[in-house]
């Protein structure tokens, strides 16, 4: 599984991505790789780490993802990413 997205903003120079790579488990999810990348004016966030994608249970689709992340400020911290999609 391979899986990227970008957005740009023309009101401000807001800009993001994230690439992605999965290998399917256990038939029922993926996980692997990912890198994301946030930036504005003056400022950029840039997050390595895992994610385990595409759990499903019910109606629902889970996601979950963490690893480290770092700014252009200096700082640096672990991160935790957390979603649901509720299929009707």
């Amino acid at each position: 599984m391979v899986a990227m997205d970008a957005a740009m903003s023309s009101i401000a120079t807001n800009h993001s991505a994230r690439a992605a790579y999965g290998w399917r488990g256990l038939e029922q999810f993926y996980a692997g790789p990912e890198t994301q990348f946030f930036a504005s004016d003056g400022y950029r966030h840039l997050r390595l780490g895992v994610h385990f994608t595409a759990l499903k249970t019910e109606n629902n689709e889970w996601l979950a993802a963490g690893g480290w992340a770092r700014d252009s400020d200096g700082r640096s911290s672990p991160y935790l990413r957390l979603g649901v999609v509720r299929r009707q």
